[in-house]
Formats: structure tokens, C-alpha cells, sequence
């Protein structure tokens, strides 16, 4: 199962927490498919793709686990 995949299969904290593990063993060991190497582009790109994005599902007032993970899989992605 890929990131995404794994970001879309988020439903609890324990999940979550699996998620952020496969994130940063995916930098670790695939730096070079990462847009934001650096914690400061990693989180502008955060903070960017939220601002940028409709409502997907992701984005709602009282968001489910996946959202906080795909929040942090697009720090990996989002220009």
C-alpha cells in the first residue's frame, strides 16, 4: 500500500500514528520524491495546501483522523 492509500485508510489515533511512521521511514529512505525536504517547507506546504483546498472531506470543523494524516501527506507533496 502506498502513502496515499495509507493516508486515505486513516480512521483512528493508532492508525495515525502508523501513518506518521511510514511518512518519515518514506523520507528516509526516498528523499528524492519529497517537494519539502526542510521542516519549514514541509510545514508552509501544510499550511498552504489547507488554505488552498476546498472542502474534500478532509477539511471539515471536526475532522477525522485521515484529515490530520492527509495534512501531513501533503507537506510531503504540495508546491
Amino acid at each position: 500500500m502506498d502513502l496515499f492509500e495509507k493516508c486515505e485508510n486513516v480512521d483512528s489515533k493508532d492508525e495515525l500514528i502508523e501513518f506518521i511512521k511510514a511518512l518519515r521511514h518514506d523520507l528516509q529512505v526516498n528523499p528524492e520524491e519529497w517537494e519539502n525536504l526542510s521542516l519549514a517547507a514541509f510545514l508552509e506546504a501544510m499550511e498552504s495546501w489547507m488554505e488552498d483546498t476546498t472542502d474534500m472531506g478532509y477539511l471539515a470543523d471536526q475532522p477525522e483522523w485521515k484529515s490530520l494524516a492527509a495534512i501531513l501527506y501533503m507537506g510531503k507533496i504540495y508546491e
